[in-house]
């Protein structure tokens, strides 16, 4: 199905890319996920546009299938759409203002109050309830290296916190790795991993979901 996409993140997954965005005709979040990649990562031969990465902001036609993998290995997101073979094409841009009309102003980001999300949570909710992805307005995006990974903090409206997730956004870590500035005001794409357990001693949750900042898109 052709699908007009406001590209929102173009983000690392395992050793290829994750992309997602907004289907500008429904207002709804698309995730476009590979047949053929691990858990559904984006292989460039699939997601280029004219030998190119596609950028947060642009508008991308693609031609995605009505559905996508919606199961455990997948967080049980709704957002997931299989992508058909045809070559995607970008034909303008957005700008950030543009962005405000898709914040998400829920009490919790992605179900949960702490930086994971059980699948179990999502699991019960009805299928229009089961997003993965969210884009949050942010007026101070603060950093850290934990000795092995980037992670950022963030209060959003309503007053909602965000600690710690670990940072996907490739731009953002090219310049944190260069120690290079960055606009510190923005929209934060929050989105939840494939379930995992973490090598922590006494861990009890099970296979859960991590919520990662797969784009931060400055405001300007």
């Amino acid at each position: 199905m052709e699908t007009v996409v406001l590209c929102l993140a173009n983000s690392k997954k395992l050793n290829e890319r994750c992309v997602a965005g907004i289907d500008v005709r429904t207002g709804d979040w698309v995730r476009p996920v590979s047949r053929s990649g691990d858990h559904g990562a984006v292989p460039f031969c699939e997601r280029q546009i004219e030998r190119s990465e596609p950028q947060p902001l642009d508008l991308i036609e693609m031609d995605l299938a009505h559905d996508g993998p919606t199961g455990f290995d997948y967080c049980h997101a709704r957002e997931n759409r299989w992508i058909d073979p045809t070559p995607w094409r970008k034909f303008g841009r957005a700008k950030a203002a543009d962005l405000e009309r898709y914040c998400c102003t829920e009490q919790t980001i992605l179900h949960s109050r702490v930086k994971f999300t059980r699948p179990d949570v999502i699991e019960v909710k009805p299928l229009a309830q089961r997003h993965t992805l969210e884009l949050r307005r942010v007026n101070q995006l603060q950093v850290r290296h934990d000795g092995k990974k980037w992670c950022c903090s963030f209060v959003t409206p309503p007053g909602i916190v965000a600690t710690d997730l670990s940072v996907t956004d490739l731009e953002l870590l090219a310049l944190l790795n260069e120690g290079k500035p960055f606009a510190s005001r923005g929209f934060a794409v929050v989105s939840l991993t494939v379930p995992f357990s973490p090598p922590i001693p006494d861990w009890d949750q099970g296979a859960v979901g991590w919520k990662l900042l797969a784009a931060w898109i400055p405001a300007v």
